[in-house]
């Protein structure tokens, strides 16, 4: 009773986290800009089908830049990471204008899929060798502490390829997500040295300086 009632909480606590970083966004008023410009509204939508679910995932840098869409308007050059991610089939959230999405939830291409994200206890992940079931893949979520020389990989929205070379591992489908690190939900950087939460790491603080995928709840001020 008490496990299933701690299940219950962290599903609730990683729905919470998300779900207020996407109300903030959705319910933000549009601000204007110089020149009579106003910024982008997210476009939040449910998507159907396969796509990447990367929030377990801890990242790599890959040394290049990587155009991000911001709420703003145009884009935002981030530097880059590269993310190993399980493929799931199902209902998933995206924002169609944030990450490098381009209005759509249909792939970006032959052998390609957007990371978007589904509230879930269980992902399979490096960590415990892409096992697909419980207790290995369990995912509850942890926050890690801000730190100067920490950082995290936003993923959501953003495009990933099957790499024809390994499209499994451990019998798990995975792509590569191509991701910015230190971006905001709003495609803006992050304050320095800010706390984050993840589903990396399964409550091990050490995953916190491996570019876990995460996010911060930060609005741009008007």
């Amino acid at each position: 009773m008490h496990k299933s009632r701690r299940a219950v909480s962290r599903i609730t606590i990683s729905m919470v986290i998300f779900g207020l970083a996407a109300a903030l966004l959705v319910f933000a008023p549009p601000t204007a800009r110089a020149g009579g410009a106003t910024e982008a509204i997210p476009d939040f939508r449910f998507c159907e089908g396969y796509f990447a679910l990367c929030a377990a995932s801890t990242c790599t840098r890959t040394g290049k830049r990587i155009a991000v869409n911001t709420i703003t308007g145009g884009t935002r050059n981030f530097p880059e990471a590269d993310c190993t991610c399980p493929v799931i089939l199902g209902t998933s959230i995206a924002n169609l204008s944030g990450g490098n999405m381009k209005g759509s939830c249909e792939p970006p291409g032959p052998g390609h899929l957007w990371s978007t994200y589904q509230a879930r206890p269980d992902i399979p992940q490096a960590l415990t060798n892409w096992v697909p079931h419980l207790p290995e893949d369990a995912a509850p979520p942890q926050v890690c502490p801000g730190s100067p020389n920490r950082q995290y990989v936003q993923c959501f929205s953003f495009s990933c390829d099957i790499d024809p070379s390994e499209p499994y591992i451990n019998n798990v489908p995975v792509v590569t997500c191509h991701c910015a690190i230190g971006a905001t939900l709003a495609g803006l950087p992050a304050q320095p040295a800010s706390s984050f939460p993840t589903q990396a790491g399964q409550g091990k603080k050490p995953i916190c300086d491996d570019l876990p995928i995460g996010n911060v709840i930060q609005i741009p001020s008007p």
